[in-house]
């Protein structure tokens, strides 16, 4: 029996081959597909106008944290020079010392009960606390050692506490105390205080000082950085210029990578910072460091030195961001 094939003709009659049964026409993916809208990209997940430098994003994160991390520091430098000078002058200020000396012990006492009298009318004092020649050698101990006031006349001392509101006449009390007995000699400390303020002033200014060279080094090293990817990318640049980019399309483009990397890097900095400060801080708390300077550092781990150190990040990205936009400004209005 003679098997019948199908048979077909094209658009113009001609017969074309037939198909054989249970084979499919192949389908053309073109014509039959149906047309597919591709979903719009968010803004956040768009890829940057130019394109990342690869690995060279890291170096400068890196510098920038150190950069931010000293700047951090010099801050806590700043805020614990103003912290402990305060401290210092307001005690200074509000504090006095009589100093009573005699030829024997004796004398001593009698000249000391004689200027407490005096002291203890005299408006604008608050407090006498008289101290007898034994605790005088007990302060004096570290340098000439125990028993000192056996062999030595050592003057006895008065501390007096000031009202710092309404303070006594400093020239009449000496007159005063210098008629009552000799040996009397009164310190208000103005000298120490106003040598003490002085420093801590230098002290401030020096740490501000290296605050401001240190953010003009990040300045520095975003306009370098902003160049570099300029010729890196002078191609693109001009390829954005002939589709209609305008300067301040690109230079905003480069200030918003700027921003992010100088976000980035003072954070880190910041962290550093604040680590180092807390490990300062712990150092003085357990007595590893001496004196009343390094005990403000305890103070670290409470307020004003983190709230100090706040400002570095916002510093650094204003900086690096406004840095790098003027430099691309002026490298495209002169060279592309």
């Amino acid at each position: 029996m003679d098997q019948r094939t199908n048979k077909s003709t094209d658009v113009s009659g001609e017969a074309v081959a037939p198909i054989p049964q249970g084979i499919k026409p192949r389908e053309d993916p073109v014509a039959n597909s149906a047309p597919q809208e591709t979903p719009p990209r968010m803004p956040w997940t768009s890829a940057p106008i130019l394109p990342k430098t690869g690995a060279g994003g890291a170096p400068l994160v890196a510098v920038i944290a150190v950069i931010s991390a000293l700047a951090a520091l010099s801050l806590v430098g700043f805020v614990t020079i103003s912290s402990a000078a305060r401290s210092w002058t307001t005690d200074l200020s509000t504090s006095m010392t009589v100093q009573v000396k005699g030829p024997n012990t004796e004398q001593i006492e009698e000249r000391s009960l004689a200027a407490k009298s005096i002291l203890e009318m005299t408006p604008g004092i608050e407090n006498v606390v008289v101290q007898s020649p034994e605790e005088a050698a007990s302060l004096l101990e570290p340098w000439l050692g125990k028993g000192a006031d056996g062999y030595l006349n050592i003057p006895a001392l008065i501390e007096i506490t000031v009202d710092a509101k309404s303070p006594p006449d400093i020239d009449k009390l000496k007159k005063e105390l210098a008629s009552a007995a000799d040996g009397l000699s009164l310190d208000d400390h103005r000298t120490w205080n106003a040598a003490l303020a002085a420093t801590a002033g230098a002290g401030q200014a020096l740490a501000f000082g290296i605050f401001l060279v240190v953010t003009g080094a990040a300045c520095a090293i975003a306009v370098f950085a902003a160049r570099a990817g300029l010729e890196a990318n002078a191609d693109i640049v001009t390829l954005l210029h002939l589709i209609g980019a305008t300067d301040e399309f690109i230079a905003t483009e480069v200030q918003k990578r700027f921003l992010l990397l100088g976000l980035v890097g003072s954070l880190i900095g910041v962290v550093i910072a604040a680590l180092s400060a807390f490990l300062a801080g712990s150092l003085a708390g357990s007595g590893m460091a001496v004196g009343g300077f390094y005990e403000h550092f305890s103070t670290m781990q409470k307020s004003s030195p983190i709230m100090a150190m706040a400002i570095v990040p916002v510093a650094i990205c204003i900086a690096t961001a406004i840095s790098a936009r003027l430099t691309v400004l002026k490298a495209l209005r002169n060279e592309f």
